[in-house]
């Protein structure tokens, strides 16, 4: 999963900067240890257990099943603040982190989130004289500090909580601009930005890995991988393009075959099996790491869905999209997704919710008209995991001269 990357990367090149690394995970992050950490400790989590009723469903999202995951929100976690993990992991991993300080010295800990609840580990370590770093890879609040009016009553109590922690931390750490700043603004203003990445030397020994992708020379194939509904996305604003490009010129529509490779919801496959689609969209389901990362070079281009709710976040996936090569279609104008695509000049962007935008782009694209600029030498070390563990160890040293400071 996307989301695991960030952890290995930072672990990874953290090592290979001189840090000794210890890593507490939840028994949901997989198995065995983490490459160059020195210890890697995965706890139990009621996520994984009989209790939890819609164990399945979570197999499928992480791609252990071939069964449809269920989408429907949880009831519980809709009254549980800030996340299910406070009841689900925390009462496991709290009690193995404080009894890991006992026994060993640590300058730093870094908690990574979501889940949001992690950050209490953090917190707890701090009072016991650690140096705190938390890293954000996704928005806690998600709703702008200027809409308060419009929060719930469990809204307010989120918010509060994660000021109420988040404003201790000795260094904070958000993916994007967007999300820097509202922290820096709100809660810390310590936060800086340090994006997500891709890791070269992993995506490279995967590939090696990998079976044969098939995605036909005769068609123009534009790529989909990852989850759909689960992580807020719809391919919906796509087909609905693709159905007005069949409209608007036949031949072209011919020529484009959409794939999409990740865990399915009964709903994805309701929008992707579509009559009218037949023949122009493919489902592939969930692939091992290694196709996955080979579809993504054998196709022509790679499409990226930003809703409303996710503007600011930027999915770990597009940083696998910018290494691919590939042309990135991003739908969602004015995210910043796009305004790294378009920065980086590796992609064309169209509105979310506007069909014709959406088809002329496509058109443009599977005709060849559609002038994509190849990102200039050097533009994506950026976000490269060396660079990226760089820039922490640089938040990490901050954030223990600050701890030093305050004792």
């Amino acid at each position: 999963m996307s989301a695991a990357q960030r952890p290995a990367g930072l672990t990874k090149y953290l090592s290979r900067l001189g840090y000794s690394v210890t890593v507490l995970t939840s028994a949901t992050s997989g198995s065995g240890p983490i490459p160059e950490a020195v210890q890697t400790i995965r706890t139990r989590d009621l996520m994984v257990s009989p209790l939890n009723w819609r164990r399945s469903s979570f197999a499928a999202i992480k791609g252990e099943s071939s069964d449809m995951y269920d989408e429907t929100p949880s009831v519980v976690a809709a009254w549980v603040i800030p996340d299910l993990e406070i009841i689900g992991w925390i009462p496991f991993a709290l009690p193995r982190a404080l009894a890991l300080a006992r026994r060993k010295h640590f300058d730093c800990v870094i908690t990574s989130s979501p889940p949001q609840s992690g950050h209490l580990i953090g917190l707890a370590l701090q009072r016991r004289g650690i140096a705190w770093v938390a890293d954000l890879r996704d928005r806690w609040s998600v709703v702008p500090a200027g809409e308060r009016s419009s929060l719930s009553r469990r809204g307010w109590l989120d918010r509060a909580m994660e000021e109420a922690v988040l404003s201790r931390a000795d260094g904070i750490v958000g993916v994007s601009p967007p999300i820097a700043e509202d922290l820096r603004d709100r809660v810390n203003p310590r936060a800086v930005t340090i994006t997500n990445g891709y890791d070269l030397e992993a995506t490279e020994l995967a590939l090696s890995a990998a079976g044969q992708v098939r995605a036909p020379s005769e068609r123009f194939t534009v790529a989909y991988t990852g989850t759909l509904a689960f992580g807020g996305a719809s391919p919906q604003p796509l087909l609905d393009g693709v159905r007005r490009l069949q409209a608007l010129d036949p031949k072209a529509a011919a020529t484009l075959e959409l794939v999409f490779a990740g865990p399915m919801s009964a709903t994805d496959l309701a929008q992707l099996g579509a009559p009218d689609l037949l023949g122009t969209v493919r489902v592939v389901g969930a692939l091992p790491r290694g196709d996955v990362l080979g579809l993504q070079r054998a196709a022509d281009a790679l499409v990226l869905f930003v809703d409303g709710r996710h503007r600011s976040g930027v999915p770990g996936k597009l940083y696998e999209y910018l290494y691919s090569g590939n042309p990135i279609l991003v739908l969602g104008e004015g995210s910043e997704a796009a305004r790294i695509v378009d920065e980086v000049g590796a992609g064309v962007i169209a509105p979310l919710n506007d069909p014709t935008s959406i088809a002329e782009t496509l058109r443009r694209l599977v005709r060849g008209r559609q002038t994509v600029p190849v990102p200039a030498e050097g533009a994506l070390e950026r976000f490269s995991y060396p660079r990226i563990a760089a820039e922490m160890a640089e938040q990490v040293e901050r954030a223990i001269v600050t701890r030093s400071a305050s004792m």
